[in-house]
């Protein structure tokens, strides 16, 4: 049950280190490539977890 609850984390941290990169540091353009592969990733867990809990 808890494996449930990780993607939730991870996604919790990925949204705190945007507004990170937004807010604080203004430097979101320089890491786009970052950016990408974070939603990339979240959008494949996305899709495993809809499939799998389906």
């Amino acid at each position: 049950m808890f494996r449930l609850y990780i993607p939730l984390a991870l996604l919790g941290v990925f949204i705190v280190w945007f507004l990170y990169r937004l807010f604080i540091k203004k430097d979101l353009k320089q890491n786009l490539n970052n950016l990408y592969v974070g939603l990339t990733f979240i959008g494949l867990w996305s899709l495993i977890y809809f499939l799998i809990l389906k």
